[in-house]
């Protein structure tokens, strides 16, 4: 296969995406789109990347904004801007590859917690023929007095402040059923090499700024509102995965509950939920399985 690595403007009008191409050396089945999580990169999803292509696939994804080399400097790193920003890249990017690719062929979207948020709001029949929602999150009650204080911390601080109070708000509990292990990631995965490798690195062990936060609770919100759920089209098949462990999807709560309202409003969805596994389903035990289960997924 060919792995590339180019430039593409963002919708933000400032920003370059750093994007990484798959492309696969034999036919070309479609087109396979990977959209990655908060305070992380695209260079992560390297090894299924290549595995996607190794099964006839042209795999891309880009940098989001605020993270990796598409922040360009590190005073960019966690501030996202507008959410829509988020959305209209996805889709542009998807739009940019049918052109170089052919339009004919058949378009899958993925996407990885704060990713899984950034496609369920961006995903459309008109690009993508399948959505897998990975380490998603279910509505949350809290949403809306989080976005309250930290709208008013903005006011205060300024956008690009970082307040470790409204992180503590946002991911502090993240760790509270793994606290024998004594590791605040222990959350990401059970296994230890990958929680190491990602406190190693640069692009990981960043923080967001408050407008990074802001930008976060809004994903969240409004893919979980009564309105997404209506707007999803019955067109669209949705396969929900997550880790049962996985405290984003409250241990497998909210992913059941977001399957529960998809199929409540007649949507095309199916879930599965990985035993013993948590947030980062790709680097834990279950990895091998998640992989067949999509692959069979988008057939």
């Amino acid at each position: 296969m060919e792995v590339t690595e180019r430039r593409i403007p963002s919708s933000d009008g400032v920003h370059q995406l750093f994007c990484r191409v798959y492309t696969p050396d034999g036919e070309v089945k479609g087109l396979f789109h990977v959209v990655h999580g908060m305070t992380e990169h695209i260079r992560r999803y390297d090894g299924f990347m290549r595995e996607m292509a190794a099964n006839g696939f042209v795999c891309y994804g880009f940098d989001n904004l605020g993270h990796g080399y598409t922040a360009g400097c590190d005073e960019d790193l966690g501030y996202l801007g507008k959410w829509e920003y988020m959305t209209d890249d996805v889709r542009s990017v998807t739009s940019l590859m049918k052109k170089e690719y052919g339009s004919a062929l058949p378009c899958y979207l993925l996407g990885h917690s704060m990713g899984s948020f950034i496609v369920r709001l961006a995903a459309t029949p008109k690009l993508w023929n399948k959505v897998i929602v990975m380490g998603t999150g279910g509505p949350n009650p809290a949403s809306k007095v989080g976005l309250a204080l930290i709208r008013s911390s903005i006011k205060r601080k300024g956008e690009r402040a970082y307040v470790p109070g409204i992180e503590k708000l946002v991911l502090g509990g993240y760790a509270n059923r793994f606290k024998s292990e004594n590791d605040r990631i222990a959350w990401l995965s059970t296994k230890k090499e990958v929680r190491d490798n990602y406190r190693a690195d640069k692009y990981c062990m960043f923080h967001f700024t408050l407008n990074g936060f802001e930008t976060l609770i809004c994903l969240q919100s409004l893919c979980n509102s009564k309105t997404w759920f209506k707007s999803v089209s019955a067109d669209l098949p949705l396969l929900l995965v997550s880790g049962a462990d996985d405290p984003v999807g409250s241990f497998g709560k909210g992913v059941t509950a977001v399957y529960k309202k998809l199929k409540a409003n007649g949507k095309n969805v199916q879930m599965k939920l990985y035993p013993g596994c948590r947030h980062e389903i790709l680097n834990d035990t279950c990895r091998e399985q998640v992989i067949r289960d999509i692959l069979d997924f988008i057939g």
